[in-house]
This record gives C-alpha cells, structure tokens and sequence, in this order.
C-alpha cells in the first residue's frame, strides 16, 4: 500500500497554460508530485514532449465542450469530443472506454455561461457507471466554495444509488501560483509510480482527496483487511486510520491550520461516526448496500473544512 501525491489535472501551452511540457514537470518535481496527468483542452499535441525520467505522466485530455468539460486518461485510441452533446455522451464514454481509458468529470458546479461557457457539466449522463471519477474540490484547498459542496453532494447522490466513483482533486494546472493553497489526489498505486498503476488505482477507487496530509483508512474482520475501494459483508468492523500530517510539508502555507476530527460518513452523507484526529482504532459496524468514506476535518484560519476526504469502501 502505498498512497503518493499525484495532480491529475493540469495544461501547458499546447492549451491554455502558461507552462511548457519541460516547465510543468519541472514544477511538478519542485512540488514533491510523484506523477501527474496532462489534460490540455482538446489537444494531445503535448503527449510528445512529456518525459518520464522527469516525473511520470499520463497521457490525458480534457474534452472541452458547451455541455461541459470531462477528462479522459489513458486511452489508446483518438475519440472525437467534437460531436459529443448531452444526448449521445453515454455512447462516447463507451467509446472511450473500449480504448482502455477513464472517465472523470472535471469542476461539474463551475461558473458557466457566460463567464466560462461549457464549464458547468450539463451531460445527460444515464449509465454513471461507465464513469470512474469525479472532481470533487477544484483549486484552492482550503476555502470552502459553493462549487466545491455541490459537486461533494452530486458525489454523495451517486454513491446512494449504487455507483461507485472515485473522488479527485483538480488543481486545474496553468501557471505558477504565488498565492492559495492547492492539494493533490493521493492514489494507492501498486509497484512503481507509472501511469499504468496510477490508472489501475484510479479504476480501483483508491483515491484521497487531500490538502497536503496522507490521510486513508482501513477496515479490518476475522483476520481479513480491506481498503478503499474494496467491497466487504456487513458486520462488526475495527476501523483503522492512518494519519501523516507532515507527508507534505511543501505545501504548507501562511494559513493558520488545526486538525480536529475524523469524521466516517455512510450513505445520505450522514456522519456515523466522529472521533479524535489523531484516533487509531474504532469500532463500528458496516450495513448492508451502505457506503463508507473517511472525512479528516480541521479548521484554516478559524474556518471549518475538511482537510481530506477518502474514495470509499462499499458494503454489499
């Protein structure tokens, strides 16, 4: 198990960033990333310049349309975003799906028209399980936004209905920041950092959503441990959490930030269990077609937020 710090979206010149591919892995590199995706809009003109040696990087794209922005990784194969409109967008996610690639919806509560046209995800999608991901805080990290809570909520409205999405953070990638605090997406990726693992666990659902902290949990019965992502039967659990405040220190800022609470959440977003921060162990018992996430919540300058939020474990 090994959860590492990865930005799964970002964009150079090849769109609308201000880095060079050379630039935005160098960038990457100075932010102690252990792997990114690049997602330029419409375009993978990109993909040639990338250099693993440096940090590695998925090959990704963002589809950039009026019906909002999706992003695709990994697959082998050129589908066209040009024709994709909210009727027919199930059948391009097959599409893209039978090249080997992955599926995230990109900021879906982002200001739309007329101030960013097609930023608001507006897809008319039937079949959620052919998506893998979603983009549950965008930018900032530390700032609550109404955009952020309703896409955490769109999030929580699938899981009840029985889909099973990893959550993502999206730094939205363009240029160097001076100010803000941004987070990343730790991925449990198995063996080597390389794309392919870093996809296997984003199909997985082990994902953690995070302001810098390396923050995840495990469940543990009759000798057998699970982790996020996986599928248990309902019963007693020992809740196990791991909690690394400073796996980050890079990204530490000016802000003012207290770590208060672990917060295990279930299906309707209801928060089953609290406890300490730093608490290692609880019991807790897992319902049946219930869904299980970890929450760590602290306070940035007096503001309650929450500092992490797991992918979850799923209880049949």
């Amino acid at each position: 198990m090994s959860y590492l710090p990865c930005e799964l979206h970002c964009h150079t010149l090849h769109s609308d960033g201000a880095f060079s591919v050379e630039e935005l892995q160098k960038a990457a590199v100075e932010d102690h990333l252990s792997l990114i995706a690049l997602t330029d809009h419409n375009t993978m003109s990109g993909w040639d310049e990338l250099d693993d040696s440096v940090v590695p990087a998925i090959r990704g794209i963002e589809w950039t349309t009026y019906f909002g922005h999706m992003l695709v990784l990994g697959a082998g194969d050129f589908v066209d975003w040009r024709d994709a409109v909210p009727a027919n967008i199930d059948e391009k996610i097959k599409q893209i799906k039978a090249c080997g690639g992955l599926v995230g919806v990109a900021h879906p509560y982002q200001m739309g028209s007329p101030i960013c046209t097609g930023g608001r995800w507006e897809f008319n999608v039937r079949n959620w399980s052919n998506v893998d991901y979603i983009e549950i805080w965008h930018e900032d990290m530390n700032k609550i936004s109404s955009e952020n809570v309703k896409s955490v909520a769109l999030w929580t409205s699938l899981l009840d209905k029985g889909c099973r999405l990893a959550a993502s953070y999206g730094r939205d990638w363009h240029r160097p920041e001076s100010k803000g605090h941004y987070g990343c997406t730790y991925i449990d990726i198995e063996g080597a950092p390389t794309p392919q693992n870093a996809l296997r666990g984003i199909r997985m659902g082990k994902t953690v959503v995070s302001t810098g902290a390396k923050f995840f949990f495990r469940v543990h019965r009759h000798g057998n441990t699970y982790t996020i992502g996986d599928t248990v039967k309902r019963g007693n659990y020992t809740f196990s959490f791991f909690t690394d405040l400073h796996s980050r220190e890079k990204d530490a800022g000016e802000e003012s930030v207290v770590y208060k609470t672990i917060k295990v959440v279930s299906n309707g977003g209801k928060v089953v269990l609290e406890t300490r921060y730093n608490e290692k162990h609880v019991m807790l018992r897992m319902e049946k077609a219930h869904w299980y996430r970890a929450e760590l919540w602290g306070t940035v300058d007096g503001e309650a937020v929450p500092l992490a939020i797991t992918s979850p474990i799923y209880c049949e």
